[in-house]
């Protein structure tokens, strides 16, 4: 599957290009993570082998190479789908992923929960909402409301950044998502995006997705 998603520039957002990550990107990666690092990394394929300890890469090559086989993976299988988000002159400022909530392929009529991330520098530019609605049309459009009904984003209850860039994005605050540790230390919010309007949505997309 070849996906390439071109952003307008509009207001204080520049122009954005959206695709896959190659290996070219890499050392910009590297570069924006360093100057701010994120606690738990960017995330890799599940099926990949990132070693022992809890995963907080790419911070090196060797992880970066590991990074990006599985996010290959995840395009070849349909089970995690990322996507660089790039600027005119081919810069990492970020990245957007989707998901199968409930694990295995996009589409096959299970929700999707998007993740996204953006570079400390590219912050409060409008770039992670614009992102987040960019690939959420592509992906409702992609696989339809049968295969794709709704896509979830969820964040930590004290993550007000996220629940901004949630009701930017068109994703509605749905529900309280409890604690759950390890996986989930601490209570966050559920928000959700149809694929169309007037789709059933449970009451309870926590319970019914984990």
């Amino acid at each position: 599957m070849t996906v390439s998603l071109a952003v307008a520039a509009e207001g204080h957002t520049p122009a954005l290009l959206l695709r896959p990550w190659r290996a070219a990107d890499m050392p910009g990666l590297l570069a924006a993570m360093d100057h701010d690092y994120p606690s738990q990394g960017l995330w890799p394929h599940p099926g990949v082998d990132a070693g022992r300890g809890r995963w907080t890469g790419p911070r090196d090559d060797r992880e970066a190479a590991i990074w990006l086989s599985g996010q290959d993976r995840g395009w070849r299988i349909g089970d995690w789908l990322t996507l660089a988000v790039l600027d005119q002159q081919g810069r990492a400022l970020g990245q957007v992923a989707l998901a199968n909530r409930a694990g295995g392929r996009i589409g096959n009529g299970g929700f999707g929960e998007i993740h996204y991330w953006t570079a400390a520098e590219a912050r409060g530019l409008g770039i992670a909402p614009a992102a987040v609605r960019v690939m959420t049309r592509w992906a409702f459009g992609c696989f339809g409301s049968d295969g794709l009904p709704l896509i979830m984003l969820v964040h930590y209850l004290d993550n007000q950044a996220s629940c901004r860039v949630a009701g930017k994005s068109g994703y509605r605050f749905w529900e309280i998502s409890p604690a759950n540790p390890p996986f989930w230390p601490t209570s966050g919010h559920v928000h959700v995006a149809a694929s169309h309007p007037g789709i059933p949505i449970p009451a309870s997309l926590v319970s019914n997705a984990d």
